[in-house]
């Protein structure tokens, strides 16, 4: 809110830009021939450069961690270990703020206001000027909006009701989509929008999916308007995402500084992220192909082919044999595990400071995905169609699509078979607990799930491990923000509910 930054240096100085051990950008990069103005071409880098590395870091963790999808290890005062047992702190939050605030709102706001000429930059800026504020309300509920991007004509910035927000977030979308209609644009982003490489048609499927996200998000406040909201969308045809290569991800490469987030942080914290106790078991009940894709046998000798799959959970014995993050968050490795025969040793995986530089680092941080789409047509026909019959097709293109993007496609029609959605005891649990599975490494959603739902149904970190005896409805404000705006009072715990949490 408090300052707008000129990114003036070219697509790859800019994607070279990386968190430090605390998640901060490079924070003022200006070009000494244009103090006063930065191309909007080159500020639509940062904004989507900046949306990638954010969904692979802070807002990770805090609701990997909560989710128990990973684990915080090492010693008591490790962040993430502190992180796992609810211990939140409000200066912890700093750095999510002000990626959300100083860095992604101000640069998408500039382009919106610079780009009069040019609808199909302000299109893109306003859908992902929507995504963004629909993180900043599911994270902190009231949050400053009305008030908020002024600049210095208010530096501290009423708090908004959540609830008056996401309606406005539904317009934004609309006029996003209309601006990316338009058959006249001076300027059109190209491969320095960094998502979808400048493809209208993707970017209006991906708005149109998260509507139905943010829709459905009303299941059990406002059940009917969520039926009739999704009910219109889907008869209006979309478009929707409509196969894997619609994710909405960033990409990353395998080059210094320039891997992906999740990546990075491994490097940086070795040996204190690992997948949740939780999670593994619940693949492992399934014999779930995508173990190998999502975990790596830890230690690496570890025999591939009959490998056992055991997860971490804060307050285990450190001896524990754990398994580590593989492919599928972090990027392929560069001497890959090869399944061997029964009693025999994997290969050795070639790798430096404790094996962190086997990976390349160029897996991709997905945000909304085609799987994500399906499983939220799935709940959609079940709860608000024709039931479960209808929601099938949807289950299972989703579990389809979860398998292909984690490589094991040819085992998908097995484990749909062995985990049918018709006979499930409870149809919206199953739904929930696949798109828990396939949602691995995606931001913040398993969490609005949740907390929507109730599934998948984990259980608090027992006390007296954990610093509270309940699992967060809301994360508290950032210290930096409440010490210097008058008009943000901190919250008395992490039970404060988002609007659209009212489930018992």
């Amino acid at each position: 809110m408090k300052k707008l930054k000129y990114i003036t240096a070219g697509l790859l100085s800019v994607f070279m830009l990386a968190f430090s051990s605390c998640d901060e950008f490079l924070d003022v990069n200006q070009n000494p021939n244009s103090p006063t103005e930065a191309p909007i071409a080159q500020v639509m880098t940062n904004a989507t450069v900046n949306t990638g590395f954010r969904n692979g870091s802070d807002l990770h963790r805090f609701t990997s961690l909560i989710m128990q999808q990973f684990s915080g290890q090492n010693s008591l005062g490790t962040q993430t270990r502190e992180y796992e047992r609810y211990l939140i702190q409000p200066s912890d939050l700093n750095n999510l703020y002000n990626s959300f605030y100083a860095d992604a709102l101000p640069d998408l706001e500039y382009i919106i206001n610079n780009s009069a000429q040019s609808p199909h930059y302000t299109g893109i800026a306003r859908i992902l000027k929507a995504y963004t504020y629909s993180q900043i309300v599911d994270v902190w509920g009231d949050v400053p909006f009305s008030e908020a991007l002024k600049g210095t004509a208010n530096v501290a910035p009423k708090l908004d009701d959540d609830a008056t927000i996401y309606p406005e977030l539904i317009k934004m979308l609309n006029a996003g989509i209309a601006d990316l209609k338009q058959t006249s644009s001076v300027l059109s982003p190209g491969n320095n929008e960094t998502i979808y490489g400048g493809d209208r048609t993707k970017w209006e499927k991906f708005a149109n999916t998260l509507k139905l996200r943010l829709f459905l998000k009303y299941s059990e406040k406002e059940p009917a308007f969520a039926k009739a909201q999704m009910d219109a969308l889907i008869a209006s045809g979309g478009p929707f995402m409509a196969s894997n290569s619609d994710n909405f991800q960033m990409s990353f490469v395998d080059a210094q500084s320039s891997q992906n987030s999740i990546h990075q942080f491994e490097i940086s914290r070795p040996s204190t992220f690992f997948p949740n106790k939780f999670l593994v078991d619940l693949m492992n009940s399934r014999n779930d192909p995508r173990r190998a894709t999502y975990f790596t046998p830890f230690p690496y000798t570890t025999n591939t082919a009959t490998a056992n799959y055991v997860g971490a959970k804060a307050g285990d014995d450190q001896s524990i044999r754990y398994s580590r993050m593989h492919t599928y968050l972090r990027g392929n490795l560069k001497t890959p595990l090869t399944p061997v025969a029964s009693g025999a040793d994997a290969g050795a995986i070639v790798a430096n400071a404790a094996n962190n530089a086997a990976y390349t680092g160029a897996a991709p941080i997905r945000m909304l995905t085609f799987a994500e789409y399906n499983f939220i047509r799935a709940e959609h026909a079940l709860r608000f169609g024709a039931g479960v019959a209808a929601a099938v097709p949807f289950y299972e293109a989703g579990i389809r699509a979860s398998m292909a993007d984690a490589g094991v496609s040819a085992a998908a029609d097995a484990y749909i078979l062995a985990n049918p959605l018709l006979t499930a005891t409870n149809p919206l649990q199953r739904i929930i607990q696949e798109k828990y599975v396939a949602n691995y490494g995606v931001a913040l959603e398993p969490w609005n799930d949740w907390r929507r739902t109730g599934f998948p149904n984990i259980s608090p970190v027992p006390t007296p491990l954990a610093n509270v005896d309940y699992i967060p409805r809301s994360l508290y404000y950032p210290e930096a923000e409440t010490n210097s705006n008058p008009n943000i009072t901190q919250k008395p715990d992490m039970k404060v509910r988002v609007f659209w949490d009212t489930r018992q």
